[in-house]
């Protein structure tokens, strides 16, 4: 029987187990791809989901989830993109049949470029997508590098990763150490994640960063089983807060949210909350700890302070399709707002 692929405007119209089925049966698939995250996006955000499946039989084989986000203003009206995930990454994974489920998906993404949706972005996590460099390029997708992200090889142990670390970063460690602490890993629900929110909102507004909305933490805790909120107290008071990402698809621990105000920096809350997270991971058998993103610029701030964290800088390759020259100015205020949010 042949493939068959068709839109849907939401992951709930698909079977929870045989979507998820596809991520974890698939090569390239992660923690955003999967079912939880997607309602949770869908749930709590604006954004309009078209997500793309291929079917065998009446099975899922294959998905494409895209949303569409605003990237700015023209004469001519505000100008939309489809993208992969956001907040996370995408792009197309499949179980069976790669290169002709592939082939579908492309081919359909591009009929879902109308109207104010001027172009397709793809924002990949694995670098192994590389492997669809020349279909991607055959179907006219430009790849570029908007940010990187830095990780950490958690299978060498907590020793060589801390020698590695540069001595700033190890200072910090030591220092944090001198006071009376203890990191407590919090329960994942909605009066968590809100709480969270309001120092994370805080720290979005001292850096100028825009801020996913109160409305998406509140629909987190359907990704409990996944996540990992670390509270640091000094003294018995609170320090700052991470919530961290378990990706098993990618055997990683993603450092995914922040919530450490200036005020805590005086305890140097980053670097304690990233070592027990780096600890945890290494516990409980993860290959790999992600302190995500930042500007693809050694001469960045952000870029420095994970980097002296002794972690392996990736480049975070974007393939787009689909620049009309009304769209470019748009298209560099999205690429310039992707940067922010990477970081």
């Amino acid at each position: 029987m042949s493939l068959a692929v068709e839109q849907v405007d939401t992951v709930e119209a698909v079977n929870r187990n045989q979507w998820n089925n596809v991520v974890e049966q698939s090569k390239l698939g992660c923690v955003n791809h999967r079912y939880e995250w997607l309602r949770a996006v869908e749930d709590g955000t604006s954004h309009e989901a078209k997500h793309l499946l291929v079917s065998k039989k009446g099975n899922p084989v294959a998905i494409f989830p895209n949303f569409v986000t605003e990237v700015g203003v023209t004469e001519g009206g505000q100008i939309e993109r489809l993208s992969s995930i956001r907040p996370g990454y995408g792009g197309p994974i499949t179980m069976t049949n790669e290169e002709e489920t592939l082939e579908l998906l492309l081919d359909a993404v591009g009929e879902l470029c109308t109207g104010r949706i001027l172009y397709n972005e793809l924002r990949t996590y694995d670098n192994n997508y590389v492997r669809y460099h020349d279909l991607l390029e055959e179907k006219g997708y430009k790849p570029a590098i908007l940010a990187c992200r830095f990780t950490l090889d958690l299978s060498q142990g907590w020793e060589p990763v801390y020698e590695n670390m540069d001595s700033e970063r190890r200072r910090g460690i030591r220092r944090g150490h001198e006071h009376d602490i203890d990191v407590v890993d919090e329960e994942i629900t909605e009066t968590t994640c809100l709480q969270f929110y309001d120092g994370y909102e805080t720290v979005a507004e001292r850096v100028g960063q825009p801020t996913h909305p109160r409305s998406f933490f509140r629909e987190l805790p359907r990704l409990a089983d996944r996540l990992k909120l670390a509270t640091l107290r000094v003294d018995g008071e609170d320090r700052g807060q991470y919530i961290y990402l378990r990706d098993d698809e990618q055997s990683t621990v993603q450092h995914l949210f922040s919530a450490v105000t200036e005020d805590h920096f005086e305890y140097h809350a980053p670097e304690l909350l990233h070592e027990h997270a780096i600890k945890w991971g290494i516990e409980e058998g993860y290959e790999t700890y992600e302190l995500r993103g930042s500007p693809p610029d050694f001469r960045n701030g952000v870029f420095r302070f994970k980097e002296y964290f002794g972690a392996e800088t990736i480049p975070q390759i974007v393939y787009e399709r689909g620049r009309p020259a009304p769209a470019l100015t748009a298209l560099n205020v999205g690429r310039s707002l992707t940067r922010r949010l990477e970081s």
